[in-house]
Order: structure tokens, then C-alpha cells, then sequence
């Protein structure tokens, strides 16, 4: 087990035992342990849909916030003010959530930055369409659809 994956199992036993407000029993947290490892190692997603879900939200409310400062900006600027990009917070955020979900394919890029307005991808034949209008059925695609 390497040490990122150790770290993670040590917060998540930390978490469990604070919510039950005592220790748990030495085989209970053996058990819980190992099943969080296995879904690890079998490539679920670490985060939750709940989750990845706010995360979404949040960076769609941070870019309207951004778009709008930027808009003031060249307001009084000479209309060559562009707010918001090169943003690290927005980069860092966005590399968990791949990592996380496993997003090999950058959807969730694509979501964030192209997909709008109607959020629609199909399979290469165009035989199969996917709504992923909602960041859940973005999450649901991604965690399913991309293996």
C-alpha cells in the first residue's frame, strides 16, 4: 500500500471513529479498512456523487463570480482585462475531481467549459445519447460509461 493510500485509509478510520464518538472495534475497522482498499484498487471513484456534485456547483458559481469581475474590470480598463484565468485553486480542484472519478477523457473539462447549452454526447455510431445536463449525470457517465 503506498503512502497516499495509507494516509487516506488513517482519515477515513479517524472520521469513522469521531462519528461514532468512540473506537471502533479492532475487527470492525479491519473490515471497513479492507473494503475501502479493495474499492480502491478495483478503480471506484473515491469521491462521492454528493460530493463531486457541490464541487461542480461551487466552480460554476465561482465562474459566473469571476466572469462578472471581469466584466467591471473592463468597464474601467481598456476591455483587456480577462479575470479568472490561470486560476491554481480552479486547477487544483479540477485535477482531484479527475483523479478522483478517474476522468481519463477530460468530461468534466468538457462540462465545465463546452458542453452548454444542451450537455449531449453520443457513441460513435450516434445510436446511444447521454443527457449529462445535471452534474450527477455527469458523475453516473464518467463512474460507469468510461471504463
Amino acid at each position: 500500500m503506498d503512502d497516499k493510500m495509507h494516509r487516506e485509509l488513517m482519515s477515513k478510520l479517524a472520521e469513522l471513529e469521531s462519528k461514532h464518538k468512540t473506537r471502533l472495534p479492532p475487527d470492525d475497522i479491519h473490515l471497513r479498512l479492507r473494503r475501502d482498499m479493495d474499492n480502491a484498487q478495483k478503480g471506484s471513484p473515491v469521491i462521492s456523487k454528493e460530493l463531486f456534485c457541490k464541487a461542480i456547483h461551487l466552480l460554476k458559481e465561482q465562474e459566473a463570480i469571476d466572469d462578472e469581475f471581469g466584466r467591471a474590470l473592463q468597464k474601467v480598463g481598456n476591455g483587456h482585462f480577462v479575470f479568472g484565468t490561470e486560476n491554481k485553486y480552479r486547477e487544483a480542484l479540477l485535477m482531484v475531481l479527475r483523479n478522483t472519478i478517474n476522468d481519463q477523457y477530460d468530461y468534466i473539462d468538457w462540462w465545465l467549459y463546452e458542453g452548454a447549452p444542451d450537455y449531449k454526447i453520443w457513441n460513435e455510431d450516434e445510436s446511444i445519447e447521454w443527457d449529462l445536463t445535471k452534474p450527477e449525470a455527469l458523475y453516473d457517465f464518467i463512474t460507469t460509461e468510461c471504463k
